[in-house]
């Protein structure tokens, strides 16, 4: 019971007890596990850190930690810049290996210190880089699995897919029916920067490749379990500027100019952020929201970053950007170095630890935490976000990867309030219909996980929701794999039941709920869930 109390949250709003937790460590006993589930007919759950946002890292079947899986190997090939991480292998372990051959992985998001090379895959993962770098799928060379038949699988960029009962399948049953429906697919999918949502067809289909339906599909269409990469050079300069905007309104026009010039990261900071961001964002805060009608109606802070190698033009760029910005901002801070540019970063670090400590009954729940929406309508999605927000009486914190139109919110209910769940699910409801109105995705970067899979019909309509079901049908006939996610599990599940607050929380034992908030205050999701049990 304690172990399953452990598991029963990762980051984000759910906690769903498990039926039970296996931690397996070599690849033979995964297959067994795998073959065991599929007799019985019981749903596994695969796991990472924990630190997806979305829920697909929890439910009520056996939750597969994967985190201690082979040893989680980390082998760099500098001559071929590539690298082979196992699934349980941190960002972090990567990032210093490469990093003594002069490499890295460019995504680069900003959970390395714990986020496992699984979890990246599973959902596609970005970060502030991906506005010039492309999210993981770019960088992913080969994959190996484990399939819901137990069968071992490699699957090769350019290369045929291995012999397995699933590839066999998917080619018999859902490839003809795939490419018959390309325009129905090419048609209804997202025409933005980034998507997490869904299988990725529109990937496959301009690939080929089988791997690109496994990136991103959380654990459903197979369990990973060895990761290849493609790594890239890290760049010797960069330079970047700090500008207080006197109104979010300006991004729909200033961001697509500064893509022009090739930023590595273009980030935003809302008014409603710098709030939290205590004092290293002091001397933006007064600026930033001065110019708005009233708290938190100003605009915010904009981050733009670039790299280069040597002899390509930094200051050049640099002194565009300042040009483009100056007629929309209050004030500019500039960075000409790697420590100036950490200066910057200083605030975008310094509010999501705090947000995390909120007092008075608040808690900060990733509800609408992660759509995408194409660049013209940025102005129009922060404008909506904020009213809606302030129509249920609670707070909103806006932030995140502009450069991509990929924003994320914080809600901040106040959790001792009545109603509160109700409110929180009006606003659930009214921003996934703008975002859908504005041609967005759900999830830019995080997955659909058990937050937005309910949701995917009104994004994608029933006719490409039946083509996922054809997918996951070919892969995991049994249904085994993390149900409930990419698809609706079926009966009445909610898209915010299950939460970890509130009066219909799931009990557990006291003293592993007050270690799990600590794991969300210090964002501590390298600490093994196994630790909290005992």
């Amino acid at each position: 019971l304690r172990a399953c109390a452990a598991y029963s949250e990762g980051a984000g709003i759910f906690r769903i007890l498990p039926a039970a937790v296996t931690v397996p460590s070599t690849q033979a006993a995964l297959r067994r596990l795998v073959v065991w589930a599929a007799e019985h007919r019981v749903p596994l759950v695969p796991r990472g850190a924990g630190s997806g946002m979305a829920g697909g890292n929890v439910g009520a079947g056996v939750i597969v930690d994967l985190t201690a899986l082979d040893g989680c190997p980390v082998e760099v090939h500098p001559e071929t810049r590539r690298a082979f991480t196992g699934t349980g292998a941190t960002l972090r372990d990567l990032a210093a290996d490469a990093e003594r051959a002069g490499l890295r992985l460019p995504p680069d998001p900003s959970s390395a210190r714990f986020a496992t090379a699984g979890g990246m895959v599973s959902t596609n993962g970005g970060g502030p880089r991906s506005v010039r770098a492309g999210s993981v799928r770019r960088w992913v060379e080969a994959l190996d699995l484990i399939t819901a038949d137990g069968e071992p699988l490699a699957l090769r960029r350019g290369a045929p897919p291995g012999r397995s009962a699933a590839v066999t399948r998917f080619q018999q049953e859902a490839e003809p029916v795939l490419r018959g429906a390309r325009d129905e697919i090419l048609t209804r999918f997202p025409k933005t920067r980034k998507n997490s949502s869904g299988y990725a067809l529109d990937a496959w289909l301009a690939s080929g490749d089988l791997l690109d339906l496994v990136i991103g599909a959380e654990g459903t269409l197979g369990l990973v379990t060895g990761i290849e990469w493609r790594l890239a050079p890290i760049p010797p300069r960069c330079a970047g500027i700090l500008a207080a905007l006197q109104s979010h309104d300006a991004l729909p026009e200033i961001v697509p100019r500064l893509l022009d010039l090739d930023p590595s990261a273009v980030e935003y900071l809302d008014a409603t952020f710098l709030r939290f961001a205590g004092a290293a964002g002091a001397g933006f805060v007064g600026g930033a929201e001065a110019s708005g009608k009233g708290r938190g109606e100003g605009g915010g802070v904009l981050m733009v970053e670039f790299e280069a190698a040597v002899g390509e033009p930094v200051k050049e760029r640099l002194h565009e950007a300042r040009r483009i910005l100056a007629p929309a901002v209050d004030k500019l801070r500039e960075a000409a170095d790697r420590r100036g540019l950490d200066e910057l970063w200083a605030i975008r670090h310094a509010a999501s630890p705090m947000l995390a400590r909120l007092g008075d009954g608040r808690r900060s729940m990733q509800v609408i935490e992660d759509a995408c929406v194409p660049i013209v309508a940025l102005g129009r999605y922060i404008r909506t976000v904020r009213r809606v927000a302030e129509q249920q009486g609670i707070e909103a914190v806006i932030f995140g990867h502009v450069g991509d139109g990929n924003l994320h919110v914080n809600l901040l209910p106040d959790v001792t309030r009545a109603g509160w769940e109700e409110r929180l699910a009006a606003i659930f409801a009214e921003v996934t219909a703008v975002v859908v109105g504005l041609g967005g995705t759900l999830s830019g970067e995080h997955g659909d996980g058990r937050l937005r899979t309910h949701a995917l019909p009104a994004m994608y309509g029933s006719a490409v929701v039946e083509l996922f079901r054809k997918v996951k049908q070919a892969f995991d006939p049994m249904g085994i794999l993390n149900p409930g996610v990419k698809l609706p599990a079926g009966g009445e599940e909610r898209p915010l039941g299950g939460m970890k607050t509130g009066s219909a929380a799931a009990p557990i034992p006291g003293d592993i709920e007050e270690r799990l908030h600590e794991v969300e205050r210090s964002a501590g999701y390298a600490v093994p869930r196994l630790e909290l049990a005992g």
